[in-house]
């Protein structure tokens, strides 16, 4: 299962995190929410998983993927590789 680090904004339009967790959910992945102060000064364990602050970071398995436009692209490949598999 996958696990999302995003801001607190409370809707999925406003704000990249939204952005990914609505490609998230269109992609039939399953994954958790961790919702993380917006301060970045206040999230040490983002900065844990990529070396810095920001958000999104989607993990996966083994994979720690930060920035919305590497994490789409990501969740394409993913989906198209699973297409293949199939």
């Amino acid at each position: 299962m996958a696990t999302l680090y995003r801001c607190k904004t409370p809707t999925n339009v406003l704000c990249r995190c939204g952005t990914v967790a609505r490609r998230l959910r269109k992609s039939g992945i399953d994954y958790d929410e961790v919702r993380v102060p917006m301060r970045k000064r206040y999230r040490p364990e983002v900065e844990d998983l990529s070396d810095q602050r920001w958000v999104p970071v989607l993990v996966d398995g083994e994979e720690v993927i930060s920035d919305s436009h590497r994490i789409l692209e990501y969740l394409e490949w993913r989906s198209s590789s699973s297409a293949a598999a199939d």
